[in-house]
């Protein structure tokens, strides 16, 4: 009887075992693994395809690392004899990649490497591509920083402001950011715009206001160098930026949303891997590719740094904080802990509900022996009264 019931639990946790075949997932990022925003869409994909897909995954990662070395030909082809070399016989059921020059690595040696693989991707500026990517091919989610909201909110906390500081790193990334957003401000002629672009933090901050309570919107920061030429880290960065302590600091990316920094209408990491990693599943669950577009609206939100607006004495309109993401927020006991505290009554329920099937067929088996004793005390009883009766029987016939 306990053997069955073992086996009947052991059953109920094997009923979600994944009976798919295994399926291989090759990642390689454009920056490295340390690169915040890098992060953000390697979490994001890979948390989202290995909780929703029906098959085991073994997922490959590799970084070009491009904010520290350049992405010439010559790193391109040492690349290329590298993967070549250490993934040999290797095919992947798919590939992911991670903004623009992962994504052009592969265009240009799409011959070289896994051609056989459908390849999809995050983060990607060039929204061009949507036109010439082959899409037998091809599928992923663009992205597009998106500066009209950031203006308007800006607008909200200071609505005297008249001059906006936009600062990048002069990358190609930069540039066509810096674009787009030229292409927009036509919309706030009594605004001023300063583009402030440079490789080098010092010839950045030099060019900062002093007056106080300047706003300053970052695009894209992460190829600043010191004054050394060393690739500084976005904390390194964002600490320098944080000297004047005149400047607000708004973001368009998620990664930049710490250390001071108030946070804005920012391009999320986390939903560009999420999103990317939906149309993955799709296909790995057998839709043709031709049929998984790829997403042209960037999956971008509010993002806000409780500490930093306080400190900066910035209050969010309830509609705006509505509909963003803030963190450190103050939670209840129950908002901090939702999951583990989830987690801990899905488990209760599970082991509560072994314990019924335990209990029920403990029941079954005293009832059953109850009903045994009760036929064994029945037939004694009977016997009892039978030789009772022979007894009374003889007595009658001494007499």
């Amino acid at each position: 009887m306990f053997k069955f019931i073992i086996f009947l639990a052991v059953s109920f946790f094997l009923l979600q075992a994944d009976t798919h075949p295994k399926k291989s997932i090759f990642i390689l990022h454009s920056y490295s693994q340390e690169y915040g925003w890098t992060k953000l869409q390697h979490e994001g994909f890979v948390d989202k395809i290995e909780k929703d897909s029906s098959s085991a995954l073994e997922i490959s990662v590799e970084y070009l690392d491009t904010k520290r070395l350049a992405f010439s030909k010559e790193y391109q082809t040492f690349f290329v004899a590298y993967l070549q070399k250490k993934y040999k016989n290797y095919q992947p059921d798919a590939i992911y990649v991670t903004d623009d020059n992962a994504l052009n690595f592969f265009v240009n040696h799409s011959g070289s490497l896994f051609s056989d693989a459908p390849l999809f991707f995050s983060g990607i500026n060039n929204i061009s591509l949507s036109r010439s990517l082959d899409p037998h091919k091809y599928s992923g989610v663009y992205e597009t920083k998106d500066i009209v909201p950031n203006i308007e909110l800006i607008r909200q906390f200071s609505p005297q402001t008249r001059d906006i500081w936009i600062v990048g790193d002069d990358s190609t990334t930069y540039r066509s950011i810096e674009t787009d957003i030229r292409s927009q401000i036509s919309k706030y002629p009594n605004h001023t715009f300063h583009f402030i672009a440079s490789p080098r933090i010092d010839a950045i901050t030099a060019k900062l206001p002093k007056s106080t309570k300047s706003f300053v919107v970052l695009t894209t920061i992460g190829g600043l160098s010191d004054a050394d030429g060393r690739n500084l880290t976005l904390q390194e960065s964002i600490a320098r930026l944080k000297q004047n302590k005149n400047l607000i600091l708004c973001s368009m990316e998620d990664a930049y949303v710490f250390g001071g920094v108030i946070g804005g209408y920012v391009t999320s990491g986390k939903l560009q891997g999420e999103r990317a990693a939906e149309l993955a599943i799709r296909h790995l669950n057998g839709e043709p590719l031709k049929d998984i577009h790829s997403v042209l609206k960037s999956p971008n939100t509010y993002m806000f740094d409780r500490h930093s607006l306080v400190e900066s004495r910035l209050i969010l309109s309830e509609y705006t904080a509505r509909n963003a993401i803030v963190l450190y927020e103050n939670k209840t006991f129950f908002e901090k802990y939702q999951g583990a505290i989830l987690n801990s009554m899905f488990i209760f329920f599970i082991f509560f509900f072994i314990f019924l099937i335990i209990v029920f067929f403990l029941f079954i088996q005293k009832n059953d022996q109850l009903k045994k004793l009760k036929k064994e005390l029945d037939d004694t009883s009977a016997e009892l009264s039978s030789a009772k009766e022979r007894l009374d029987a003889s007595d009658d016939f001494d007499e």
